[in-house]
């Protein structure tokens, strides 16, 4: 905090000072409170108050009681304009419902609705309902909620491209050397799990740099590593990559269900169940990795047109669906149909 209180007027430099050992050994076992709040406008404000003042106190008092909500570590939530927000959710995911099923679509880049008949048709629909145009960013898409489109089988939770490795430096002798190939498509795919070789591609998954026994990342240099049985680097993702995909975009994530109608064209009829989940720390997705909770589960192709080889990259990172609550902190379940 020193850096931006920097020419502050009103900057407490009593709090900035290191205790005495008297100090600390008095402050032993009590709590301190760093409080932020965000603005309309997106702007950041803060405030640290003394070991033993009226916001400690405050902070400490709500806590205990319940009547804030742990979102995160050693943060807290107090109800405000974010309850208000996954209020906008419910009720949205709520019409969705009473609607009915919707034909399935999504919106092209003028946000006009076109008929979308894909194996990904649910997303893409539950996507359009919300007037979320498809794109490749990793924000969240509504009002700081990710959605999520479930109807059974395993969930896909984040498609992240390596950083590292031969598949940065050359996709196409990646794909050739470590997956299936015919004249005119070569495919990598295959469940890779941590420490367990994978015998469709002979890889292996490493997570370098954790400590699985006190559950923390002791070398911030490494991260999730895809290795042949030689050692070489096939394909890696540093944690740094990792944490910034994983936590920006799955910080809250509203998982929606969806029923399935194939009629003359596939129709989805979303929301009698809704999954809130709140909380996603690097800490909890390494050791479902570690444990094998969520593994690796490409889906990439190249295939071969005038002469040129188009990839298609999907570096899926997957969990079945009874497993996702052990991602998150705070999950809870919402029956839509009973609202």
């Amino acid at each position: 905090m020193s850096g931006f209180l920097r020419g502050c007027t009103l900057a407490p430099s009593k709090l900035m000072q290191a205790p005495t050992k008297k100090e600390r050994a008095e402050r032993e076992g009590s709590q301190r409170c760093l409080v932020f709040g965000i603005c309309d406008d997106g702007t950041i404000l803060a405030y640290s108050d003394e070991w033993d003042g009226q916001v400690v106190s405050d902070a400490n008092e709500k806590v205990l009681s319940g009547r804030v909500k742990k979102i995160a570590g050693v943060f807290y939530e107090l109800s405000g304009a974010v309850n208000d927000e996954r209020t906008q959710l419910i009720s949205r995911v709520t019409e969705i419902f009473s609607g009915g099923p919707v034909r399935s679509c999504k919106l092209n880049k003028f946000g006009v609705f076109e008929d979308y008949n894909a194996p990904n048709g649910a997303g893409y629909t539950l996507e359009s309902l919300f007037g979320i145009v498809p794109n490749g960013r990793s924000e969240p898409d509504f009002n700081g909620w990710e959605l999520k489109s479930h109807r059974v089988g395993p969930i896909t939770l984040m498609t992240p491209e390596p950083d590292l490795g031969s598949y940065r430096d050359d996709i196409l002798s990646f794909v050739s050397t470590y997956g299936v190939a015919s004249d005119f498509r070569k495919d990598f795919t295959g469940r890779h799990m941590v420490n367990v070789p994978s015998i469709k591609s002979g890889l292996t998954l490493h997570i370098e740099g954790y400590d699985p026994y006190s559950e923390e990342v002791v070398n911030p240099q490494g991260g999730l590593m895809l290795r042949d049985s030689a050692g070489s680097l096939a394909a890696g993702w540093t944690f740094d990559k990792i944490l910034t995909h994983w936590s920006r975009k799955h910080s809250k994530t509203a998982y929606v269900s969806y029923v399935k109608h194939d009629w003359n064209y596939p129709f989805f009829h979303f929301g009698a169940q809704l999954l809130l989940c709140e909380g996603a720390g690097l800490k909890q997705l390494l050791k479902a990795l570690y444990q094998n909770v969520v593994y690796h589960d490409p889906g990439i192709n190249l295939k071969l047109i005038n002469d040129r080889w188009a990839p298609k990259k999907r570096n899926q990172f997957r969990v079945l669906w009874k497993n996702i609550d052990q991602l998150y902190e705070v999950s809870e379940r919402i029956d839509i149909s009973r609202l």
